[in-house]
């Protein structure tokens, strides 16, 4: 019996290695449901924040947040620059959020490289994390990122 209990566990890990990663975007966009991390152009940066031990530093990499928005396609309301008025919460799986306005990722604006990360320090992370480099604490930074709403 124990050796159909390891079986189990290990099926049941490669299963999970294997589920693309993906995150729920909802809101104002053409497109709700699902976006595929892996299918989006990936990106690689690094970033640092101090920590409880002092500072630490780590290379991220995976899409930007403006392509895993435009992937879901961003409405906007009629008007002068109404594309600037949107935020983005985006929520863990414990139920932290945080907002991201849209003017600090948008070229136009800051053309901050926000970033879903899928791997730090070139390890393959267990869930998608949001990346906020500059944050000084990583206080935006979301473990277990899994919906993005753009309101």
């Amino acid at each position: 019996m124990r050796f159909l209990g390891v079986l189990v566990v290990l099926w049941a890990s490669s299963a999970l290695a294997e589920t693309p990663a993906a995150v729920q975007v909802r809101g104002m966009v053409a497109q709700p449901g699902p976006v595929q991390l892996e299918a989006l152009k990936q990106v690689s940066l690094a970033a640092g924040f101090l920590a409880k031990g002092g500072r630490e530093a780590h290379r991220w990499s995976g899409p930007l947040l403006l392509d895993v928005l435009a992937a879901a396609v961003v409405t906007d309301e009629p008007g002068k620059k109404t594309h600037l008025r949107h935020t983005i919460l985006a929520s863990g799986a414990d139920g932290y959020a945080v907002a991201i306005a849209i003017g600090e990722i948008d070229p136009l604006g800051e053309g901050k490289q926000i970033i879903v990360a899928l791997r730090e320090d070139d390890k393959a992370l267990p869930a998608p994390r949001l990346v906020v480099p500059g944050d000084a604490h990583f206080a935006r930074g979301v473990h277990d990122l899994v919906a993005l709403e753009v309101r």
